[in-house]
């Protein structure tokens, strides 16, 4: 999806690099590497990308390092995009597919879902079905490899999840009711687990 709105895979790959990593920076032999493409094309690519201003670029020596411009103006939307279609969103939705099929919903929040993590932050990911943490931890292994990221899950069967929102559990209310990126399953089946659980003004643990 993102190579056909950027209009190039080069593009795609390098972008959808950096803005996954935005507090990162990288020189064109590192990003050859991480995204498995010619350097000259990547040089190329990445030359064409400095001029439009939505990445920063700082030399020391001879080499020059590129970096997510987080003070541009598109840096929000495409961020949020990069995430949701070829960045850990991605990355994630196929890891946990096989066992999609037994799990009503599962999202990306906190500050990754937000668009302001560090390069210390984890990814954070809720999942509500009948896997067990160990599954969905031995799920995500390859994932945290690939993304360079540690993976933090938080499982839920539907019942439990059900019960702690009625209990209104107050990290569960939150992680509700802020933003999300979903992977599995949508808003409205959120909705659905949900109902009418979440109350206004009540108080958590």
């Amino acid at each position: 999806m993102l190579e056909t709105l950027l209009g190039s895979k080069i593009r795609a790959k390098v972008l959808g690099w950096l803005f996954s990593h935005p507090d990162e920076r990288y020189y064109v032999r590192q990003l050859t590497s991480l995204v498995s493409e010619d350097s000259t094309n990547v040089s190329r690519e990445l030359a064409r990308l400095e001029k439009t201003g939505i990445l920063t670029v700082t030399t020391e020596g001879k080499q020059k390092y590129y970096q997510a411009n987080r003070e541009s103006p598109v840096f929000d939307e495409l961020h949020g995009l990069i995430v949701k279609t070829a960045g850990v969103a991605d990355v994630l939705r196929s890891a946990l597919a096989p066992a999609q099929q037994r799990i009503r919903v599962a999202f990306i929040f906190g500050s990754f879902a937000s668009g302001q993590e560090s390069r210390r932050s984890d990814i954070d990911v809720l999942v509500v079905g009948e896997v067990s943490f160990e599954e969905v931890i031995s799920l995500l292994s390859a994932a945290e490899e690939t993304l360079r990221r540690e993976v933090n899950p938080v499982v839920y069967p539907v019942a439990e999840f059900e019960r702690k929102v009625d209990e209104d559990v107050h990290f569960l209310k939150t992680v509700i009711e802020d933003q999300k990126v979903f992977l599995i399953g949508h808003e409205g089946e959120l909705a659905k687990l949900v109902g009418k659980r979440i109350h206004k003004g009540s108080q958590g643990e």
